[in-house]
């Protein structure tokens, strides 16, 4: 259902509320109302001299005749129907509330019984006209809901308050009837507005669910996405070395193959060993120092991507790691002209989840490539990480063009994006937030002055608590 639907049956719902309550303040007033003229009854009955039998209700019917207490009864400005009835449930007086709400002149329901005009439909209606089986003592008071049959044969909710009184060895009852049609169909429209609501509320429980779900798979696919890039990375940027490094190899084999051949024939110069014994040499450093970037190269990516892949923790050197963190970003670096500090004691040591450090830090790093500076800046990055007691203070730092404050409080939330365009997800920060406050058990927080650059403070446990949540689905901000 649509929302501004949705907002009128609210609306409408509060209204209904708030009709029902004024209506249950006018029953109230009118229950007072009946009971003053019950007592003012009971009064009048005592007067004329018809005393009521020990124990009975302040509710009373006055013997036929009195024409002070029909009057009091019959007087038109008595909202409700108000009506007295004798032994066999013959109405013996019909006030004009009565007439009006049944349609029917007083003349035409004397002497008839109630049940014709309150007869028994449900199971369970009794007989109201059955004097025998209603008590005498105050319990005798009654309120019950019935259906009321008017002149032209419609029916009519109302509410029957009943009452009796023993005069002079004889029972008579009392009915004052209260039209609650209205509030019948209010209670109704309630109820198909609440019938109405909880299917929207289980729609709406289930769209989220949905949602939820949708969002699990994004955030997973964001960071395959970016383990993805950390491997086309690395792949590209060890090809340099080892292309090097196979350069080299096979100037080497050319240079021992005329080696091999010289000696063969006896021709092999002095200086001509002296220059292969050089070109040995250099080679020979060539390839070493190649083979050895590329495997700082595979060694650094497969820790980082291995841990990218994995929730289990470990103890770890902080400022060791990090620098493998950021020669697995090497490859994205080196396109650009920024500069990457690390500030950390090399002695400092965690015992933490490694995939989660390794993901926020290549997180904020690219967050900064992508957001922070123009297109050949050359920037300045900083990490700096303290021990402070049992918590582990981490600062990362850029000097970029930094983030509008209207948007500041909005940058760790899902799918938002100043690149939408671009190829921006919105999910980066996002998984960010979610690593830190629910797997590391920790916090975050932004700060940023435009043309100033942007700060993140991170505050973790040196060591995460036994038990913390380590789902690799916690990547949502709750």
């Amino acid at each position: 259902m649509p929302l501004l639907e949705f907002d009128e049956e609210q609306l409408r719902a509060e209204r209904l509320a708030r009709e029902q309550a004024k209506r249950e303040q006018a029953d109230n007033l009118l229950e007072r109302l009946s009971l003053d003229i019950y007592d003012r009854w009971t009064e009048l009955a005592a007067e004329s001299g018809q005393p009521a039998s020990a124990g009975s209700p302040a509710v009373g019917v006055p013997a036929p005749g009195n024409d002070q207490i029909r009057g009091l009864l019959l007087q038109g400005t008595v909202p409700d129907a108000i009506l007295t009835f004798g032994e066999g449930g013959l109405i013996q007086t019909f006030n004009a509330g009565a007439e009006r709400m049944f349609g029917r002149a007083a003349a035409e329901v004397l002497g008839h019984a109630i049940a014709e005009l309150l007869p028994a439909r449900a199971e369970g209606d009794s007989d109201l006209g059955q004097l025998d089986r209603l008590d005498a003592g105050p319990e005798g008071r009654r309120v019950r809901e019935r259906l009321a049959l008017r002149a032209d044969g419609s029916e009519l909710a109302v509410e029957v308050s009943i009452g009796v009184l023993d005069l002079e060895g004889r029972r008579h009852g009392a009915a004052v009837i209260r039209d609650i049609s209205e509030r019948k169909q209010f209670e109704q429209a309630l109820h198909q507005l609440n019938d109405s609501l909880r299917a929207q509320v289980e729609a709406t429980r289930q769209a989220l669910e949905q949602l939820q779900q949708t969002q699990r798979e994004l955030v997973r696919a964001e960071r395959l996405a970016s383990l993805g890039g950390l491997v086309a990375g690395v792949a590209h940027e060890i090809n340099t070395p080892i292309g090097i490094s196979l350069t080299a190899a096979s100037h080497l084999h050319d240079e021992a193959l005329r080696l091999e051949a010289a000696m063969a024939d006896d021709s092999l110069k002095r200086s001509q060993l002296s220059g292969f014994v050089q070109t040995f040499q250099h080679s020979a450093r060539l390839v070493l120092a190649n083979a050895r970037r590329a495997a700082e190269l595979i060694q650094s990516f497969k820790r980082v991507a291995v841990d990218q892949t994995s929730e289990e923790r470990r103890r770890l050197h902080f400022r060791e790691y990090l620098e493998e963190i950021i020669t697995s970003l090497s490859p994205q670096l080196k396109k650009t002209a920024h500069q990457v500090r690390i500030d950390c004691d090399p002695a400092l040591e965690i015992d933490t989840l490694p995939g989660a450090i390794s993901q926020i830090i290549t997180n904020l790093v690219l967050n900064s490539l992508s957001h922070a500076y123009g297109e050949g800046e050359a920037g300045h990055i900083a990490i700096e990480a303290r021990q402070q007691g049992q918590r582990l203070k981490l600062v990362y730092r850029d000097d970029g063009r930094g983030i509008p404050a209207e948007i500041l409080p909005r940058i760790f939330d899902p799918f938002f994006t100043t690149k939408r365009g671009a190829g921006g997800t919105g999910l980066g920060l996002h998984i960010v937030f979610g690593l830190v406050h629910q797997q590391l058990q920790g916090g975050i927080e932004a700060l940023s002055t435009p043309g100033h650059g942007t700060e993140f403070h991170l505050d973790l446990p040196l060591e995460i608590p036994a038990g913390g949540n380590t789902d690799p689905r916690s990547g949502e901000r709750a």
